[in-house]
């Protein structure tokens, strides 16, 4: 028998890690046992699948390109998120249809990615098949384990097969329908099997869902916080479904077409998010967070390692460089304390998503900026920020806009200007070359003490960013948008609800503070509009907009990516003073706009692109893994 490669199915060095009373992330991840001792008793085995949970081993982040650590360039430089200021903007490797630059090693696009041989686990398919084995070993191998009680049986089996199915889920995504890995494989094991369809995939996946959502706790004790629950089980489980019920995973393995929403799966998907809606509302912990507390939504004081209420399922532990990540992540000097590429705001966000925040028309209702119901005109706008949806002074940083004070209380400004000092910084960076900002600076996931020169360590260490998968705003977004594909209808109930789409969106727009979808707005346009507003920059418009197979119509034309040319006019400042650092104090008020291409953010999307290619060594070592459709 023909000899196979194990680059897909990897070999875990076995680790075991013990202690029960004290936080389970503080046990250490250098104790190293035999397997039998992995079974030996229950706090082996389940200090053995813990590892998943410790540093920055296996868990999969939500905003890097290759989703093994907190990088510079995240995954929404692939859709139309954010423009990537670098050179080495991610997207080119996309645009060139080399998605993997080196087929035989690297698994997903962009830089500083881990290859199988030199960093092995490090991408995010890696990653999940380090994962799926050691849950497979957990499920596989429990009833070793001597002494066990039914109740710990059950935490460690609700644990196992809930990590499995996200682990599975974060595979299928990206690559669609793949064999069953419910095994475990040694070197001389044939795991030459056949590719599954998405659906197919999917409905096994669900079994291992309902086996969590039947054996974990509703929640876990305080030091344990952090453990996937109950509601967490139920959660990702509408939300697998509803990944399932859309156009993309119509397709079997030799077609890629727009073959519209399942409804039947669709209609399953908002029974789940009921119930997962249902258990939060009942839970002691577990809400959706007020208008008042929404920009502490996505930042985690550092005080509390115990996350926000609106946390279903995350990763809570962050790297030890989390501050340096989010100084070079989304802001620009004087804010950081870097020099070269680690001072350069590598994701700025577009025009593109400006664009999706309404606007408070006369009547006090908030519309599409394209419905004349809003006001908005993009020609003769002076202010062009102006009543908007509260989410986007939440969420951008827009030019000449107040960011914090220095430590004498002198007000700093955002230089994002037509020759203002970030625009100049960036086009003489060595980092960017010809490079083009887009205006804008990401406000989401920081502060205004986030400056190490103005504030110090103390102000940047105030609060962490963490991974968050899923929390409650976007249960509420997959029940509006399951319910509404599976009746077609805004104001119908899918049997077994008590919530519609409508009710359901409104809920999460109320909580924004611009009040319910007025009449006359096309529902699924809305609801996606509100799903990419509120979850935007948390690593969920890249694979929506691949799920709901619109890319191809996002990125048509030859610039699809947008920015603001903002002119400052009527101010006494010479063009020099404005290029300097100091400029940071000024107060610039009045600007001309024009919305201009950003030339430098190329994007080129086909039908191909729909679904990641297989590694080519990977296919032709393996008979019967089928290769995606146009690779």
């Amino acid at each position: 028998m023909r000899r196979h490669k194990l680059n897909w199915i990897w070999i875990i060095v076995l680790g075991v890690f013990f202690g029960s009373c004290e936080d389970y992330l503080n046990r250490s991840p250098n104790d190293g046992f035999s397997e039998d001792a992995v079974y030996k008793d229950y706090n082996s085995l389940s200090g053995f699948m813990d590892r998943i949970f410790l540093n920055n081993s296996i868990l999969i982040y939500t905003y890097d390109i290759n989703s093994y650590a907190n990088q510079y360039v995240t995954v929404g430089n692939l859709s139309d998120e954010y423009a990537s200021v670098r050179n080495d903007d991610p997207s080119k490797f996309v645009n060139a249809g080399n998605w993997l630059e080196n087929a035989g090693a690297r698994f997903e696009v962009g830089s500083k990615v881990g290859t199988a041989t030199g960093n092995l686990g490090a991408t995010a398919i890696a990653r999940a098949y380090t994962g799926l084995r050691i849950v497979n070993r957990v499920i596989n191998g429990v009833d070793k384990v001597q002494s066990i009680t039914d109740e710990q049986k059950q935490k460690l089996l609700g644990q196992a097969y809930f990590l499995r199915a996200y682990f599975y889920f974060e595979v299928i995504k990206r690559y669609g329908g793949m064999p069953i890995f419910d095994a475990l494989w040694g070197a001389s094991d044939n795991f030459d099997l056949p590719r599954k369809t998405y659906q197919e995939s999917n409905k096994w996946m669900q079994t291992d869902l309902d086996k969590a959502i039947e054996y974990l706790p509703t929640s876990w004790p305080e030091e344990e916080h952090g453990r996937p629950d109950k509601v967490a089980a139920l959660a990702l489980k509408s939300m697998t479904q509803l990944y399932a019920a859309s156009p993309l995973m119509q397709n079997d393995l030799n077609t890629i077409e727009d073959k519209g929403y399942g409804k039947e799966m669709a209609a399953e998907a908002a029974r789940s998010a009921q119930k997962t809606i249902d258990a939060i509302e009942s839970h002691d912990y577990y809400r959706l967070m007020s208008h008042d507390e929404y920009r502490s939504i996505q930042l985690m004081p550092n005080s509390n390692q115990f996350a926000q209420p609106e946390y279903l399922w995350f990763l809570r532990w962050h790297p030890v460089n989390w501050s340096a990540y989010v100084r070079a992540q989304w802001l620009t000097q004087p804010y950081d304390d870097k020099t070269g590429a680690e001072g350069t705001p590598y994701n700025a966000p577009t025009q593109n998503m400006v664009d999706l925040f309404e606007r408070m028309g006369d009547d006090g209702k908030y519309y599409p900026i394209t419905d004349p119901r809003s006001g908005y005109d993009a020609v003769k706008t002076s202010h062009p920020y102006s009543n908007r949806d509260p989410r986007l002074a939440n969420n951008i940083l827009v030019p000449g806009e107040q960011w914090g004070k220095n430590l004498q209380g002198v007000p700093y400004y955002t230089t994002t200007y037509s020759g203002g000092y970030s625009e100049y910084f960036i086009s003489t960076n060595t980092f960017t070359n010809s490079s083009q900002q887009t205006g804008y600076m990401c406000k989401k996931f920081t502060w205004p003490e986030a400056s190490v020169p103005l504030f110090g360590a103390s102000g940047f260490e105030r609060y962490r960013l963490v991974s968050v998968y899923i929390r409650v705003s976007q249960v509420y977004l997959d029940m509006a948008e399951a319910s509404y594909e599976a009746t077609g209808s805004a104001d119908a109930l899918v049997e077994g609800c008590t919530m519609t789409a409508r009710q359901a969106l409104n809920i999460i727009r109320v909580r924004a503070g611009i009040g319910e979808l007025p009449d006359g707005v096309d529902f699924r346009e809305a609801y996606r509009r509100e799903r990419a507003v509120e979850l935007m920059f948390e690593g969920h418009r890249w694979f929506d907009i691949r799920r709901w197979m619109i890319a191809e119509d996002l990125f048509k034309g030859e610039f699809p990516i947008m920015g603001v040319k903002a002119v400052p006019i009527n101010h006494p400042y010479t063009a020099a003073q404005l290029t300097k650092g100091t400029a940071c104090t000024y107060k610039l008020t009045d600007f001309t706009y024009e919305y201009v291409p950003v030339k430098s953010a190329v994007r080129k999307f086909n039908k191909r692109n729909y679904w990641y290619p297989l590694p080519m060594d990977e296919v032709a070592a393996l008979n019967n893994l089928q290769q995606n459709p146009g690779w």
